[in-house]
């Protein structure tokens, strides 16, 4: 599939994506600033494969399995239940015969049959765990086909920014009044809390001990940088690209 299909492809669903109104928020400004990353997303799935059968975890505006789904691949979108399960969410990827799966990622197992897809699509959710993830790991293990993968994308803990935050003894991950607002009756900021973060050896290491190895892995940058300070930046990760902020691994199963 050309480029411009594909951009074509998350336009549209973008645009079908922002006429929702979901019981839990607003998400027309979400999908805006995830524009970028959705479309890195969608080209690095092509590379990996086409016409795959793609599970996404975390799949929240549904923008990227829709996509997928236009593209030819077989898709199951998977969130927190009362995301997926949500009326408006729910319809807009049942009409788009996108199948929906609901559950707390620390209940681990799916109810799902073993080896039914060639591809897990796990895009900045790792971060957001705050539990132990190898179980969960070993999960998509069982999930996976003979030569399955995950497709991990995910902050980098060692990037610039964090170096720079922690030279200066300031932290980098959520602020306490974050936690606070975790505890309030009602709140569910957990899903949007960066509960751990990893480097490039501890990721490794860690779908090394679920029954992956890498298979690619790259540094890359979230947005477009385009002001002078950005470009100054953008020339130091030509030089240095493990300082860039976030990572992509391809894990294969073994």
């Amino acid at each position: 599939m050309i480029m411009i299909e594909i951009a074509n492809i998350l336009e549209e669903t973008i645009a079908e994506s922002n006429d929702l109104s979901p019981s839990w928020g607003e998400i027309k400004e979400y999908n805006e600033h995830m524009r970028y990353r959705y479309r890195l997303t969608l080209d690095d799935i092509t590379s990996v494969g086409k016409q795959l059968r793609v599970l996404e975890i975390g799949a929240f505006t549904g923008v990227v399995s829709v996509s997928l789904k236009k593209m030819g691949y077989s898709v199951t979108a998977h969130d927190i239940p009362f995301i997926v399960e949500d009326k408006s969410m729910k319809h807009f990827l049942v009409n788009n015969n996108v199948e929906c799966v609901g559950l707390d990622l620390q209940d681990t197992v799916f109810p799902i049959q073993d080896e039914k897809f060639d591809l897990i699509v796990f895009n900045e959710v790792l971060e957001h765990l705050c539990f132990n993830a190898i179980p969960l790991l070993r999960e998509f293990n069982r999930l996976l086909d003979n030569g399955g993968r995950v497709y991990c994308a995910t902050p980098n803990l060692a990037c610039l920014r964090n170096r720079v935050y922690l030279s200066r003894g300031k932290g980098f991950l959520s602020p306490i009044s974050s936690l606070l607002l975790q505890l309030q009756p009602g709140m569910a900021t957990s899903v949007g809390l960066h509960w751990r973060e990893w480097t490039k050896d501890e990721l490794v290491e860690l779908f090394n001990a679920s029954g992956f190895h890498v298979d690619r892995h790259w540094y890359r940058q979230h947005i477009r940088g385009i002001k002078i300070r950005n470009r100054i930046v953008n020339a130091l990760y030509t030089v240095f690209p493990a300082l860039q902020p976030g990572q992509v691994g391809v894990f294969k199963k073994d």
